[in-house]
Formats: C-alpha cells, structure tokens, sequence
C-alpha cells in the first residue's frame, strides 16, 4: 500500500522540482545532483502574467501577485484594494484532477505601508490505497496548502520592503494512517520571505531592481521522528527597464536569476542509507541556516556545479494604453539540476477594475510533463487610483 501511495506522489512532485528528461545517460550518471526539498510547490509561479514572462516577477512592476515573487513592491501600487485568482490544471499531459489554485489579495493602508495575504492549495487527485495483494482499501484525496501574509513600506520615494510569514503544510496521505505500516502523517512547517524592491524615472522611462529570499524556515518530516527536508528557499534577484514610446504604447524588458538556498546533495559511500560517509561535497544533513550559507560552496563537482544551480529567465511585455497586453519569455535551468528549459507566452486585458491573464509553456525537453500548461488569472481593482508621483508604466 505505502509504496503504491508514494509512487504516485513522488511521480507528480519530482516532475515540478526537477525534470531531466533531456539528459543523456551519461550526464545523469556523471554529473546530475538535483536539490529536493518539501513543498516544492511553494516556487511555481503561480499567477499568469509572471509566468508568461519567463518566470519573472522579482523586479516587474507591482500587481496583485506580488506577494509571491517580491511583497515590497505592494506599497508602490496606484489602488487601494486588490484581488487576484488563478488557477492551474497541472501537469494536463499525465493526470486530470492535480490542480493550483492561487488566491492573493492586498490592502493599501497609506501612502507608506501596505498588508497583503495570499493562499495557495495543491490538489493532488485522487489517489486509490490497495493492500498488498491488491484489493482497494479507500480513496484518498492528498493536498498540501500555504497560507501567509505580509507587511509592506516603502522607505522614501524609491525604496520598499517587506517581511512575509507562511505556514505550509502537506498531507500527502489525505488523513488516512494504517497503523501496520510506519506512520505517515501531515507535515507542517513555517517560513518567511524578506524582500527589497527600487523603481525610479529615467526621463520618460522607468526602471527597477528587486531582490527577494522566499521559504526560509523549519524543515518538515513526515514520519515520527524520520528525516526531514528542507523547505525550497529560495533567492531571487533581478531588474527591469520600462520604456514609454509614447502615451499609448509602452515595452518592458527584465531579466531575472535565482538559485535555491539548499545544501547540494554529497556523494555518498552506497550503504542505502543517509547516514554514509560523505566521500565528495558537504554533509547536507545540517540546520536550515547552515543550509541556507552552505548552499554557496558545497557542491561536489566544484565550482562548475555550483554556477549550474542558478536559473535565469528573460522576459517581455508590451503594453498599449495598460489596457492591453502581449508577453513572452524564456526560463533556463542547468542538465545538472532541472533541465527546465522551456519559452512562454501570455497575454492580458484589463477593462475598468477588471483583468484577465493568460499564458502557456512550451518545453524544451522530450516529453516534458509541463507542456500544455495553461494558467488563468483574474484580477480585480477596487477604489482604482489615488494621487501619486509614481508612475506604475507596466502590467495589471
């Protein structure tokens, strides 16, 4: 029973953490050293127009979404209340009931501060628990979810910041527990964001840089007492440049890298379990802070491996009267890690306080199981515009 109900869930999640579905067999052997950790859900860009620019929401003008790539850029916004909903059929080309759905929203208190609160819930089907000569036992129905919320300020007229506290917790057994087995239960774990985000006019233009470290936190375990995994912390840096052409057309172009703040996995004498000596790299069987420093310096192939860990995606948006919009992008993750290599497209329309984006994934690699990925958002802008001197030149 446990290993069919583990078969299942290891299959969709190692698909969105990592997908080496292009490598040779050789690469695999030699030098892939993928990072796992718990809830890699937690890293999926969740909303529309992000995804459809690479990946990119670091340093992209603010919107509704923000809290997910960069929560300082909230006190930066023209609207008083906003909202936003996505959602995802994922993994469409394996499964038809696994699904993201996305729920965002914030509060501009002031000039000066803004609140936000988000909630994120991954449905992972349905999943058949047989006993070991196959006979159904029950259904489950797995899920994880996050909920968290930030505080946003700016800090005179160019600069913001934000602190962001999440709870995350996975029931990858949806509540069901077989006592002759080791006992498998919900792991729940906390985690916080830091980010810092600057825009400023350059003449008729605009520019930003932002920087973000989401996830840092407790390590979840499922079982008592059993190993526990690392959250996916992760650093995000970037910046973009808005260029107004005239009133009516605009471009935004930006580019964004990010590397996971998880210790890389050492090689290992085989004994089959984690406690072997290490015979190249680091112990990664360390605290979640030590991981987080550790992550900078410890892959067994040296520094070639090290860089491989950084991603990077580019992206575009052209705008005409911020009522229309057209996006694409491109997201690049080593052989060594991931492989996630793949273009996207999305596009947008706003009318009055209402906004729909859409965008879609084209892989890469052979098969990849993130093709015919569509996200859906919707958003919505409530007592629309205050007086301000800054300029949101770009998105929703």
């Amino acid at each position: 029973m446990r290993a069919h109900f583990f078969k299942r869930y290891i299959s969709i999640l190692s698909v969105i953490a990592i997908l080496p579905l292009s490598a040779t067999a050789q690469e695999v052997q030699e030098t892939f050293n993928p990072i796992y950790t718990a809830a890699p859900i937690l890293n999926v860009s969740p909303d529309a127009r992000a995804s459809g620019m690479g990946d990119m929401g670091v340093a992209t003008s603010p919107d509704a979404n923000s809290q997910h790539w960069n929560a300082a850029k909230y006190p930066f916004l023209t609207q008083k209340i906003g909202l936003s909903l996505s959602y995802i059929p994922w993994l469409a080309g394996l499964v038809n009931d696994v699904n993201i759905a996305y729920l965002s929203g914030y509060y501009r208190v002031d000039d000066m501060q803004s609140l936000s609160a988000t909630l994120r819930y991954f449905s992972l089907g349905t999943m058949v628990i047989m006993d070991e000569y196959g006979n159904k036992i029950t259904e489950v129905e797995p899920n994880e979810f996050a909920v968290d919320a930030a505080y946003s300020r700016r800090f005179g007229e160019h600069v913001g910041g934000s602190l962001t506290l999440r709870y995350i917790r996975s029931d990858i057994t949806g509540g069901y527990v077989d006592r002759d087995y080791d006992y498998i239960g919900p792991a729940n774990g906390f985690g916080a964001d830091v980010g810092v985000y600057f825009q400023h006019e350059h003449m008729s233009n605009e520019y930003a840089l932002g920087l973000s470290i989401s996830n840092m936190g407790t390590k979840m375990s499922y079982t008592e007492g059993g190993e526990k995994y690392f959250l996916p912390t992760m650093l995000r840096l970037g910046g973009r440049y808005t260029f107004n052409i005239d009133e009516d057309n605009s471009f935004t172009g930006g580019l964004e890298l990010s590397k996971l703040l998880v210790p890389t996995p050492p090689v290992r004498e085989i004994r089959g379990d984690v406690s072997s000596p290490v015979i190249k790299g680091m112990d990664d069987q360390v605290s979640a802070v030590q991981g987080m420093f550790q992550s900078f310096y410890d892959a067994p192939y040296g520094a070639s491996e090290e860089l491989s860990e950084i991603m990077f995606g580019v992206g575009l948006e052209y705008a005409y009267r911020k009522q229309f919009f057209a996006r694409g992008g491109y997201f690049h993750d080593s052989k060594r890690k991931g492989n996630r290599r793949y273009l996207t497209f999305g596009a947008g329309i706003k009318y009055s306080f209402l906004g729909l984006d859409v965008s879609y994934l084209y892989p890469f690699t052979v098969n990849d199981p993130l093709s015919n990925t569509l996200r859906v958002t919707l958003l919505v802008d409530i007592n629309v515009k205050r007086n301000t001197s800054n300029r949101n030149t770009s998105g929703n």
